[in-house]
């Protein structure tokens, strides 16, 4: 969603999905004009399997990093557009399990501006307890979550890896 709310080239994750610290993954989106995603995610792995040290640029020439402040309300308001218009979740009590990932943000948020009262867990993210005992391979916690505050429906996210 980023990489084409950006017109960027090219955009990676770093996710941990639903693993826990030692086992992530990288993920590729392109610009549908440039190449595809899995054309740039083949030339990646390609380049990390034969040699990549040999063609790194030097410190000085590596380009810029830059934080996107409204990331995060970009992609709320993404969300938002694929939910019906005419349906709202105004009365409705729910649990949202953001397993300390990246979603511990913004999924609470986007049921909250949706009209829901939302009951969060897992958005304890330290760098190191994602998936830790919450989350959709841990959904114990927001199954008692959900009988302690009555809630109509829980939702336990598989978590990915969040960078501050």
């Amino acid at each position: 969603m980023l990489t084409r709310s950006l017109r960027a080239d090219l955009g990676v994750m770093i996710s941990a999905s639903h693993n826990n610290i030692m086992t992530t993954a990288s993920s590729c989106s392109a610009r549908t004009d440039r190449s595809s995603p899995t054309s740039a995610k083949r030339e990646i792995e390609a380049l990390m399997e034969n040699g990549l040290e040999e063609g790194l640029a030097e410190p000085a020439k590596i380009g810029r990093a830059r934080r996107i402040e409204d990331a995060q309300a970009r992609y709320i308001e993404f969300v938002k557009r694929t939910f019906p218009k005419h349906l709202r979740l105004e009365g409705l009590r729910i649990v949202v399990d953001c397993a300390h990932g990246a979603a511990y943000r913004v999924a609470p948020r986007r049921a909250v501006e949706l009209g829901a009262d939302v009951f969060a867990i897992g958005v304890e993210p330290n760098g190191t307890n994602i998936n830790q005992e919450v989350g959709s391979t841990a959904p114990a916690a927001m199954i008692e979550k959900v009988k302690e505050t009555r809630a109509d429906f829980g939702i336990a996210l598989v978590a990915t890896q969040t960078v501050s």
